[in-house]
């Protein structure tokens, strides 16, 4: 736990963690110094927060590691494709094959079926994470 803010705020969240968790109080961690520097301690502490990649479960030819789960996701699962820079696309399903750190941040290569020449077929890209949405989120 963090406590980020100026000295009186700090000791008023000390006050109510102690009201709230008696003599068992959690690890907390404090920032330091003026907002700037509050403000790098905040976001090295979310950093910290942000979900991991588990599971290693090869490479890529380049030799970028691929991994099984990040987050919620995991290989194999079915899942809805949101393009955020395309809001107007619809919405597609995707299965997620592996996940890798991508030059753009966390990356999953999935399956999606396209139109194609007036049918459909199966094709395979790369897509930001953050694309990526449980099934039973889009509506």
């Amino acid at each position: 736990m963090l406590l980020a803010g100026g000295k009186q705020y700090r000791r008023v969240m000390r006050a109510a963690l102690a009201r709230q968790y008696n003599t068992t109080l959690p690890a907390v961690q404090e920032t330091t110094g003026g907002i700037g520097m509050q403000r790098s301690q905040l976001g090295a502490f979310l950093d910290g927060l942000a979900p991991m990649f588990n599971e290693p479960m090869g490479h890529h030819p380049n030799g970028t590691p691929l991994y099984r789960r990040y987050g919620w996701i995991e290989a194999g699962a079915v899942t809805h494709l949101i393009y955020r820079a395309a809001p107007y696309l619809p919405t597609l399903q995707a299965r997620v094959l592996a996940l890798f750190q991508g030059p753009s941040g966390p990356t999953a290569d999935v399956e999606v079926e396209e139109r194609f020449r007036g049918g459909t077929r199966i094709g395979s890209r790369w897509v930001g994470v953050a694309d990526l949405h449980p099934l039973q989120e889009a509506a």
